[in-house]
């Protein structure tokens, strides 16, 4: 797309700048009031129930819900949240909690140490159960296992 002249920038068909809205950030604050308003089930079959809610910071609209009456939504519950302007007023979205820096909201991986102990404990007892040695050897044999695989740390 070449250079646009007066016409053409001015024209929201033609051009639309790229905005800031700050309405889409995320904000927390307490709710100070939840009234439920109706609810709608999808084509899918998945029931959804809207509430209005009031926030302390002033903020308030609907914001949708798998649950009738859920705790999270009571007056003095903290809700992290953004906001959008619509034709229908103010839709509120709860944001989820990240799981913090785990990829993929996974949970994280033991330490390499522990995951050896756990591998070394697991290897001396299939020992024990092929009757390579007795249960009075087990302690031996693991301090073995685990010694040699952290030499190689």
């Amino acid at each position: 797309m070449g250079l646009l002249d007066e016409e053409e920038y001015f024209n929201p068909k033609v051009y639309n700048p790229p905005t800031t809205d700050k309405r889409n950030m995320e904000k927390t604050a307490k709710i100070t009031r939840t009234v439920f308003i109706s609810d709608w089930r999808s084509p899918q079959g998945n029931q959804v129930y809207y509430h209005q809610i009031e926030l302390d910071n002033g903020d308030s609209g609907q914001i949708g819900s798998k649950e009738k009456m859920p705790a999270k939504l009571n007056p003095g519950s903290e809700l992290t949240y953004t906001i959008e302007e619509t034709s229908r007023g103010n839709k509120i979205k709860a944001v989820v909690a990240s799981a913090g820096s785990w990829p993929k909201g996974g949970r994280p991986a033991p330490e390499p140490r522990i995951q050896m102990i756990s591998f070394a404990a697991a290897y001396t007892k299939d020992l024990v159960v092929a009757g390579k040695f007795g249960m009075d050897a087990f302690e031996k044999n693991f301090n073995t296992i685990y010694q040699i695989m952290i030499s190689k740390i």
